[in-house]
């Protein structure tokens, strides 16, 4: 089978890393992409440049992309706008075929010197047939190839060398950052991502188009500040969201967010509406946040599809039922009143509704045994009026005190149940005001996660992502094509 195009890009042989400083006393960012690749296990060859030479951190320094010995596939710019027309030079010399711009200066803001420089940049790149990524973007992380920008995520050093489904876009690198800690902490991991910034060259629809073609990328996900050319993006999307998954955050909607678009990466942006139906006619998801983008694709990647919108919600506390009511209708979901033999059964297994609630939300209070809190889950997935099972566990409802012989038992049923149920069952863990009970909710969300289950951080969070991955397979049926 043929790579994609683009392929290049997220698997260099050789790279060189341009602005390594051997003088540690001072900030170097060059040096933090020096040492993110190196704990990542790239697998290919490192070159650090500096006109300073030396050594650091084991590499030889070289004083010019020039003086490499080797091939250079890939190079990433952390020096000053101005001095990078001459690396494009040494680059084309070289034979390198991507460049990646970490710097800033060009046409995102309002100077004359910044666009020149990028125009400049642009005509080199071009007539040496180098790819230019960025300017002013975190670039491109590849776990199969150790390729990253930062490899210090909170708890997880060791995360870059874990692929996944997910593929990214972003015009933006600290949401790219953000959303990768936000969906490997959830079990969500990434085959591709791009920070692409200005896309002077290379830009949102050329990466749309690469992520449809990898084998590797079942579900594209998409930081979108402004598109650099309408009909072509118009599309690309047409054919990747026929064929994967898109889902699309478009930022910038507002008249002051627009204006900070252009600030920010040099960004055209449009109107709300526009976007609402222009993502609508292709069946692209479109959600509000970086959090949305990891809850649907949690939802895809976790949960069989709903066979409809009938929801049961099953927890601790009358307040969290009548929260998840309003949610959970708010996105479209319905929760029916239990049928009366479920509700016989519930009875039978607890002997009493005093204290409980056995309607619709279900409110089961952990006094009860492990073994009740289980058949009671089981009743209602095995009900034919449900499609979706949905636990909520308010954590700070009973005080830490219950934590060891309360609640941690009932973590164990969901884990259980988890073997047992075959409708989707999205979890949540909520209500953790208190310090112990958000330190309860990372213990306990890294259980689940390691069990393969999709766990969300509010009851509304999980009834909008099941919303619209309802509304996505909905439509795909509707339009009469295949199932993922």
């Amino acid at each position: 089978m043929n790579k994609p195009y683009l392929d290049f890009l997220f698997h260099p042989s050789s790279l060189a890393v341009v602005g390594v400083s051997p003088d540690t006393t001072r900030p170097n960012l060059a040096l933090r992409f020096l040492q993110s690749l190196s704990k990542s296990g790239f697998k290919g060859n490192i070159y650090p440049i500096h006109p300073a030479g030396g050594e650091i951190n084991g590499f030889k320094v070289y004083p010019s992309l020039r003086d490499v010995p080797g091939n250079v596939d890939y190079v990433i710019s952390a020096i000053p706008a101005r001095l990078t027309p001459k690396l494009l030079e040494d680059s084309a010399a070289k034979g390198v075929k991507a460049v990646h711009l970490f710097t800033s200066g060009y046409s995102e803001i309002e100077d004359v010197v910044g666009k020149g420089l990028e125009h400049q940049v642009l005509k080199i790149a071009r007539a040496s047939g180098i790819r230019i990524i960025g300017p002013n973007c975190m670039g491109v992380y590849c776990p199969e190839t150790g390729l990253t920008f930062s490899a210090d995520f909170p708890g997880q050093p060791m995360f870059p060398s874990i692929p996944g489904p997910l593929g990214l876009i972003s015009q933006s690198g600290g949401n790219s950052m953000f959303c990768i800690r936000e969906a490997t902490g959830r079990g969500v991991y990434f085959s591709k991502l791009v920070s692409y910034g200005n896309a002077a060259d290379l830009n949102e629809s050329d990466y749309l188009e690469y992520m449809t073609e990898d084998p590797d990328t079942k579900i594209i996900g998409m930081y979108v500040e402004g598109v650099k050319d309408g009909r072509r993006f118009l599309n690309t999307l047409k054919k990747a969201a026929d064929f994967k998954p898109v889902i699309i955050y478009k930022a910038g909607v507002t008249e002051s967010g627009a204006r900070t678009c252009a600030s920010h990466t040099s960004s055209i942006a449009g109107s709300a509406g526009t976007w609402q139906a222009f993502l609508k006619q292709f069946n692209a998801v479109q959600v509000n946040s970086m959090e949305e983008i990891v809850d649907v694709s949690l939802a895809m990647l976790k949960l069989p599809v709903p066979h409809g919108r009938r929801t049961v919600v099953i927890g601790t506390g009358g307040g969290a039922g009548v929260i998840a009511a309003d949610d959970c209708t708010q996105a479209e979901l319905s929760l029916p009143l239990l049928p009366s033999d479920v509700r016989k059964k519930l009875n039978a297994i607890y002997g009493t509704e005093a204290g409980s609630m056995f309607r619709n939300p279900v409110d089961a209070p952990p006094m009860a045994s492990v073994e009740s809190y289980f058949e009671a889950v089981k009743t209602l997935a095995d009900s034919n009026a449900i499609d979706i099972v949905m636990m909520q566990f308010s954590l700070d409802i009973w005080g830490m005190a219950y934590r060891g012989d309360i609640i941690l038992p009932f973590i164990d049923v969901v884990l259980k149940a988890a073997k047992y149920v075959t409708k989707p069952m999205p979890v949540v863990l909520h209500n953790c005001a208190t310090p112990e009970a958000r330190q309860l909710a990372a213990e306990v969300q890294e259980k689940f996660v390691k069990a393969g289950l999709a766990v969300y951080p509010s009851l509304g969070s999980a009834a909008r992502a099941m919303h619209k991955y309802l509304l996505y397979e909905e439509e795909r049926k509707r339009r009469g094509l295949q199932g993922r």
